[in-house]
């Protein structure tokens, strides 16, 4: 016991460092501020919802799809934008930029695939096109999963929710084909006019706003909730600069790390393939995560006033400046018949639930009231009034109150617990 106290006094000596209390304090000033707090819950979330974990799903399943997939991009490109042996060139730049290492192979059984016409009849289009669903439909389970949703459908709706997602995903591929067509003309374009750098630079800006637009256009398609075009983007953004910067980090990571070929010997194709396939449906889905966090920020922030945690310095500041009210005394925050569907929590000062002349509750700091008509959306039968000099008070709007009770139960129980004290109080 000694040994552990003298550990908690070496601790608490060291985090009372001017060079470590310093960034600490101001560090707490700026915890909640907007770009901090959805950074740090965008990580947070990361791991709750084990996207790691699902990009290794997804990964598995992409192997499986990633063949008919491109057969079956190949057959638009041919049929209705390129000839064959330009589509299977592009193709196999696409390609070569998911699986490095087995590009060629896959490219030389898709030019084979091609060249046999069974493979176009319409059986074996549906073979092909059946053969994505399984990784269309753990891409939106991925999504509902993030989004703290429950995929319910008919068989019926299940299997058509299906089909559009595979057809997302094709568009989604033969876009990016497209795309890099595009790159290139304009790249070749202006090489006759500018320097290689600026070209490089107007190559990257290209790639990362067309990258950009077309992973909104997905996640506009396939996202299971409504969310503002503006979260969608940053989404977006967020997915295609991490993309864009993993590929020199991973060439990078390789030249200075020569060594890994002789702990995998020849799997070594395999190894780099698999784990950059991985790599780009971890960057994928991280751009859910942080669009599901910008959706949910208010309740995100919200949610610590029900946590039984000491309270944070400058927390329930923040929340005053972005959702308080400070009502003086004699003023109602609401009357009997309000309609609106918010809940109230008490920073400081107290609060009267009264009917008439008569009290019903007394209410003090860290208690809430207005719970019965955020749930219900039921008129209030009492007024609250204010009796203290002035209060402070923060509001949770029905939206943010719908978010937390789903995504974090606990917090319904203690509302539930309360309510239930309530009534038994009143029974006796």
């Amino acid at each position: 016991m000694s040994n552990l106290n003298a550990v908690k006094a070496c601790i608490k000596k060291f985090a009372a460092h001017p060079a470590i209390s310093k960034p600490l304090v101001a560090y707490s000033k700026k915890e909640y501020a907007t770009l901090l707090f959805v950074l740090r819950e965008t990580l947070v979330g990361f791991g709750r919802h084990n996207i790691l974990g699902l990009s290794a799903a997804l990964s598995f399943y992409a192997l499986f799809a990633l063949i008919p997939m491109v057969l079956l991009v190949f057959y638009l490109l041919s049929r209705l934008v390129f000839s064959s042996d330009y589509a299977i060139v592009k193709l196999a730049i696409l390609t070569s930029n998911i699986m490095p290492d087995f590009s060629s192979i896959i490219m030389t059984e898709v030019y084979n695939a091609s060249t046999t016409k069974a493979a176009w009849g319409a059986l074996g289009l549906l073979v092909l096109f059946w053969a994505i669903t399984p990784l269309a439909r753990a891409m939106r389970t991925s999504f509902y999963n993030i989004s703290s949703l429950t995929e319910k459908p008919s068989f019926l709706k299940s299997k058509i929710a299906d089909i559009l997602s595979v057809m997302g995903i094709l568009l989604l591929f033969f876009a990016f084909t497209a795309a890099g067509y595009i790159v290139e003309e304009l790249v070749g374009f202006l090489a006759v006019y500018l320097p290689k750098k600026t070209l490089n630079l107007i190559g990257d800006t290209t790639t990362l706003a067309i990258t950009t637009c077309l992973i909104a256009s997905f996640y506009k398609m396939f996202f299971p909730m409504r969310v503002i075009m503006r979260h969608i983007l940053m989404g977006a953004f967020s997915s295609a600069l991490v993309w864009l910067m993993m590929r020199p980090a991973f060439s990078l990571f390789f030249s200075v790390n020569q060594s890994y070929g002789a702990v995998f010997g020849s799997m070594k194709n395999m190894f780099v393939s698999i784990t950059w396939l991985y790599a780009n449906f971890a960057a994928f889905l991280l751009g859910s995560v942080l669009i599901a966090t910008l959706r949910k920020q208010d309740a995100l922030l919200l949610k610590g006033l029900f946590d039984e945690q000491p309270e944070k310095a400058n927390y329930t500041e923040a929340l005053m400046r972005r959702y308080g009210i400070a009502p003086q005394a004699g003023e109602y925050v609401f009357t009997v018949g309000n309609t609106e569907r918010k809940l109230y929590y008490i920073v400081a000062g107290a609060v009267n639930l009264t009917l008439g002349d008569k009290v019903l509750r007394s209410l003090s700091v860290g208690q809430y009231f207005g719970e019965t008509a955020s749930l219900t959306g039921h008129p209030s039968v009492h007024n609250a009034i204010v009796t203290s000099p002035e209060a402070h008070i923060i509001v949770i709007h029905a939206e943010n109150i719908d978010v937390m009770l789903t995504d974090y139960p606990y917090i319904a129980i203690r509302i539930l617990k309360q309510l239930a004290a309530r009534v038994e109080n009143i029974s006796v």
